[in-house]
């Protein structure tokens, strides 16, 4: 008889609160609670964008939009989710399928997981 296993990913999350911090205290809460919005936004598109071009097997895009959106992510201290969209950026560059698609997984993952920690942090009204 065979035995099922069942893996769970288990990915630490790195927020720069300090960033986060410094935001709040140069724009105000208003501000940089839009600001904050605006960039989720765009971050969104930009997966958005990427997801397109999975569906659609043309990669050719895919550097250039995890670049920025690993800039947008380093913008509001999304440390986890900047590097990923790095790596995603690099496997694309280099052609390597196999290791995109498995970075794909894992920016869709610890993206979710980041913007839930992001709306969960106190004083952010989200």
């Amino acid at each position: 008889m065979a035995a099922v296993v069942e893996l769970r990913q288990s990915e630490r999350i790195l927020i720069d609160a300090d960033r986060l911090d410094a935001l709040f205290r140069q724009m105000g809460d208003r501000a940089a609670e839009g600001f904050v919005m605006d960039m989720v936004e765009a971050i969104s598109d930009r997966l958005i964008e990427i997801e397109k071009a999975n569906r659609v097997a043309e990669l050719g895009t895919v550097p250039a939009q995890a670049e920025r959106v690993a800039s947008l992510c380093a913008d509001i201290g999304l440390t986890s989710l900047a590097r990923v969209a790095g790596d995603l950026g690099e496997s694309a560059k280099r052609g390597d399928l196999v290791a995109y698609h498995a970075v794909w997984e894992r920016l869709v993952r610890i993206g979710d997981r980041s913007l839930e920690q992001v709306w969960d942090m106190p004083g952010l009204s989200l």
